[in-house]
């Protein structure tokens, strides 16, 4: 599922500022927005020019704009970014609009443009920036040159920079002119702003009826105590969810800090925050583009353009590319853009704009103040207690009915039916899934699993398909060489360097074939020698540092050869082009190749290939030997490849196609994790089917796989997806359905295969490290990068494993499900107890009983009970049956039909223990405080027993569990209260409680012990649910 940067219900109404023409006045659905347009107002023209803006953007369907009110309704696809809808509207008001706003006064006259007008001003000192840089605020966006329209030069002219980069002392200056190169923070809620949310309930607005109520009949204390409760109740929903949001904030803070850029004619790494206009920004596969930047050379590159523009694929670069004005912004072949991050190639571009004035900093402040979105369960949870109050309205106005129709006062009973509806519904519903999954959230954290996005944690325990990519996240991406074969030798390379073939020493140097490999390992490599990437001297990819460290051993000295060598042109790995090439000055006519990659592609470019000291031409004999020798290589589980070099005079790729020698093959293993096939039978026990993706050949994916016991113990379905482009997305959807490994997987093709997963409507997470995961780990349910993984991976990321360690994702599983198990229990607690207490009220009042309890001690028992105990619940430890059960459909709602039957037949075991204490009260002490003190009691030590009962839907208190001592503390402290108030004379008039016999403690003890044995028993009878929906 592709995550925008910014969703419809995200936005809040708010105006822009800094200038921009377009503001949010509302988002009422998902694919809605009504907006107001600066310019529009008495403005045929631009009405025109917006209402045909659906013709020219896919995102948009309808415009329908009014120039009388200045303002216009967008209907827009709902896949496609909010940000991107609103950057269209603005391009287009920036166009077509009136350079004032019409219906805004006209402004006086400045002072100084008076003094300018009489000839007076003072002429200012000149200003060293361009001019467009000098405005501010949508005035840079107005006037600022359409640098994709311009050739390089020209940009660098009016940057007033060159190719080297600027000086360091320019740098500061312009840092100082330009200010840091970060985007305005968003507004988020005050706490005021929270604080006075806790009042803007249905619950509230009953109890604040119910004070006047109060007031209206004589009851002044109390109305005080009902505005007490509410004030409690605010303080606590504002401690809670500010404490929650707090943790929410957090989630994200993640991504690089640095950026590579040309200072004083070097390299040099930098803050982001301090990168300026004329910058020279150096880029590689990783590169996080640090500011909007105009390309100024480039070789193959390609970016990832999503987190602007929503398109999950990469997007190709060409610096030579020079477009119109009116280009739209994701056809600007020749622009990189803030928050992009670089997937593939390399290239050089110039800084042209920092901070709020990048196309990112605009979309932001369209954007304007920002509330963090709900998850699904939130929102259901918020329907959930619309529902619920409805209901209970509606029963209390039952309760009112029929009191007055037994000859209860009209306004006694109009206080209790108030109170009642207060009791009967549980405030804040959508606050307790808030709180419980920031808990979660630090729960997680404890164990190094780090949350980025709110909703991941809900799909967590949803998850169905795992995606494993291999090198990194299934190994330990040490990379060792340990074996070679050429057209002679079998050689096996040990752990320390050592060369051996038929038990013999081999020197490599003394060998032509094999010192020709080395000398093309040590070439045809990006690897740096002065460096340090954890191995002494060396700074590069796992798997070249592995090649260069055994040419070390083999006795080559790389410096020296590379210099004798000098490189002229790299080729790079690309999309249908699987190996890497090097071009190299011999000093004479003819320029040295060398070229490493996968052996089947490598070995088509040869026509000879060496043998001992001799060239032989390859015949089909030796090329099937050497295609034997690949593929048993591979099935030892070994990453291969194939070496060769020539010579050539035209270096292009196509003059030097077929016209290779061959060298040999070179086996590398990368040591699988420790217990890897043990975390796979887990994977597979909680239900959950994983999915090996990799670059590797099929033999040698298939060789690792099994192994890993990657499929349980089911044959693993193997797929090779050279031609996975190829297939029909519908063909894809079947393949996908029963395959456990895809290998030679291109980066494109694993966003395809998540992509085909959630097709068949599986839930899918994927995990991975490397640059060549972010399209796929951004489109996946839940993207899980590694801790040392690259920023890519973890910038993208949902999730975050801190310690590097895939046993930690099981982890992750276990809270995510037991975040939604805590969910339902606190639930469970909250309504079965507010059920009894409508039932208790209107059972008494139905049989003429009278007040079973009066309005001041339903205010308590709402105050009281409800949220310790809940709180205690949303941090129940895992239960051990949460790995053994199938992922939960997140379709499903949080409480089914069976559910709301058990948590009704809860509720009336609870109320018959209650009621059958008003019983024996009214039968000795008749109608009065006694009997109504006895209910009150038993209700409410009879919740905490139930909040015990609560701790699981099947397992009883005699079953062996881990312990909740937050819940412990939540009862006693409960318990504690309810003595107090009745010990304590102010709260026990309050209260209208009487003192209480030791018999009466006893029919109190066994109306509150009772219901719970028997809630507790029911657990033990078979239950009527279907296995593959076992419940927490």
């Amino acid at each position: 599922m592709e995550k925008n940067l910014y969703a419809a219900d995200t936005i809040v109404a708010a105006p822009l500022s800094g200038g921009g023409r377009v503001s949010v006045l509302r988002a009422p659905a998902p694919g809605r927005l009504r907006v107001k347009v600066l310019g529009l107002y008495r403005c045929d023209e631009m009405q025109r020019a917006l209402e045909a803006l659906p013709a020219e953007a896919d995102a948009l369907r309808i415009v329908s704009a009014n120039p009388v009110t200045g303002n216009a309704l967008v209907v827009f696809d709902p896949q496609r970014p909010v940000a991107e809808v609103l950057v269209e509207l603005e391009r287009c008001a920036r166009i077509h609009g009136a350079p004032f706003s019409a219906y805004a006064p006209a402004p006086k006259p400045s002072r100084r443009a008076a003094e300018q007008k009489r000839g007076r001003r003072k002429r200012p000192a000149a200003d060293p920036r361009p001019q467009w840089a000098v405005v501010s605020g949508g005035e840079v966006a107005r006037n600022k040159p359409s640098w994709h329209a311009l050739d390089a030069e020209d940009v660098l002219s009016r940057l007033s920079a060159n190719r080297d980069g600027l000086s360091s002392t320019v740098a500061m200056d312009r840092l100082a002119q330009y200010g840091r190169n970060v985007l305005t923070e968003i507004k988020q809620r005050s706490s005021v702003a929270m604080f006075l949310e806790q009042f803007a309930s249905p619950p509230v607005a009953l109890l604040g009826l119910s004070a006047a109520v109060s007031l209206a009949t004589g009851g002044m204390a109390d109305a005080v105590v009902i505005v007490g409760v509410v004030l409690i109740n605010a303080v606590i929903g504002y401690v809670t969810e500010s404490q929650a949001q707090k943790t929410i904030d957090a989630l994200g803070k993640i991504g690089p800090t640095q950026a590579v850029v040309m200072r004083d004619g070097v390299k040099l790494s930098v803050a982001l925050e301090e990168v300026v206009p004329g910058d020279i920004l150096v880029l590689s596969p990783g590169s996080y583009v640090a500011a909007d930047a105009r390309l100024l050379s480039s070789n193959q590159l390609t970016v990832d353009e999503s987190a602007l523009t929503g398109e999950s694929l990469p997007v190709s670069k060409r610096h030579a590319f020079v477009g119109a004005k009116d280009t739209p912004l994701g056809d600007r072949k020749n622009m990189l853009h803030m928050g992009t991050i670089v997937t593939g190639g390399s290239g050089r571009a110039i800084v042209v704009a920092t901070g709020r004035h990048t196309e990112i900093g605009l979309i932001q402040s369209l954007v304007g103040e920002v509330k963090t979105p709900e998850t699904p369960l939130q929102r259901q949870l918020d329907d959930m207690g619309k529902q619920l109050a409805l209901a209970s309205s509606g029963i209390c106005v039952f309760v009112f009915g029929l009191g007055v129709l037994r000859g209860a006062p009209a306004l006694q009973m109009l206080k209790t039916a108030i109170s009642l509806a207060v009791a009967a519904v549980p405030e804040g519903l959508p606050t307790v899934a808030t709180s419980t999954l920031a808990l979660g959230i630090r729960e997680m954290k404890k164990s190094h699993v780090l949350i980025r996005q709110l909703p991941s944690v809900e799909s967590l325990g949803s998850v169905q398909t795992l995606c494993l990519d291999k090198t990194g996240t299934l190994t330990e991406n040490r990379m060792r060489v340990v074996s070679l074969k050429t057209l002679t030798r079998d050689i096996t390379v040990s752990g320390s360097g050592e060369f051996r073939s038929n038990g013999q020493v081999v020197v490599p140097a003394e060998a032509e074939d094999l010192r020709r490999l080395m000398q093309v390992v040590a070439l045809c490599s990006e690897v740096q020698l002065n460096g340090n990437g954890g191995r002494p001297g060396l700074d590069g990819s796992p798997t070249e540092m592995a090649l260069v460290e055994m040419a070390m051993h083999a006795g080559e000295d790389v410096a020296v050869l590379r210099q004798s060598l000098p490189l002229v042109k790299t080729v790079h790995r690309a999309e249908g082009r699987p190996y890497m090439l090097t071009v190299h000055d011999t000093g004479g006519e003819e320029h040295l190749i060398a070229i490493k990659g996968s052996p089947p592609h490598v070995l088509a470019l040869c026509d000879r290939c060496m043998e001992g000291t001799e060239l032989v031409a390859l015949d089909e004999d030796l090329r099937a030997a050497i295609v034997e020798q690949n593929e048993f290589m591979a099935g030892q589980a070994l990453r291969v490849l194939g070496m060769a070099y020539g010579y050539s005079k035209d270096t292009s790729t196509a003059a030097i196609s077929d016209k290779l020698i061959w060298l040999g093959l070179v086996g590398m293993e990368d040591t699988m994790r420790p217990g890897m096939a043990e975390l796979m039978a887990q994977f597979h026990d909680a239900g959950i089917d994983t999915v090996m993706i990799t670059g590797d050949q099929s033999a040698t994916a298939f060789a690792f796989g099994s192994r890993l016991n990657l499929n349980g113990k089911k044959p693993l379905e193997i797929v090779d997806s050279t031609n996975l482009d190829e297939l029909d997305p519908d063909v894809l959807k079947g393949i996908v359905r029963d395959t456990t490994v895809f290998a030679r997987v291109a980066p494109a093709q694993k966003l395809r295969i998540v992509q085909a997963l959630q097709a068949n409507g599986r839930v899918v997470a994927m995990t991975g490290d490397g640059i060549n995961d972010g399209p796929a780990l951004k489109a996946a349910d839940v993207g899980v990068a590694l801790g040392n993984g690259s920023d890519v991976a973890r910038s993208v990321a949902d999730v975050v494993l801190e310690d590097d360690n895939l046993h930690t994702m099981i982890i992750a599983v276990q809270q995510g499900r037991t975040i939604y198990r805590n969910i339902r229990k606190s639930l469970a607690y909250l309504l079965s107890g507010n059920l009894a207490e409508i039932e208790i009220m209107v059972i008494a009042t139905a049989i003429g009983a009278g007040e079973a309890l009066n309005p001041m001690q339903l205010l308590w028992i709402n105050l009281v009970t409800d949220i310790l105990p809940a709180v205690g619940l949303s941090l129940e430890p895992p239960e051990s049956d949460v790995l053994k059960e199938k992922p939960r459909d997140p379709k499903e709602k949080i409480f089914r039909r069976e559910d709301l039957l058990r948590l009704l037949r809860q509720s009336l075991v609870i109320s018959a223990g209650t009621l059958g204490v008003y019983g024996y009260s009214l039968a000795r002490y008749g109608l009065g405080p006694a009997a109504s003190t006895h209910a009150f009691m038993t209700l409410t030590v009879g919740q905490m027993f139930h909040a015990i009962s609560c701790r699981s839907e099947r397992t009883t208190v005699l079953d062996a569990r881990p312990g909740n001592p937050v819940l412990v503390s939540g009862v006693a402290a409960t318990v504690a209260l309810q003595a107090f108030a009745g010990v304590f004379p102010p709260l026990r008039g309050l209260l209208r409680l009487t003192p209480i016999s030791p018999a009466d403690w006893a029919a109190i003890a066994a109306g509150s012990v009772l219901p719970f044995v028997a809630n507790e028993a029911i657990k033990l009878l078979p239950s009527k649910e279907p296995e593959s929906e076992n419940r927490a």
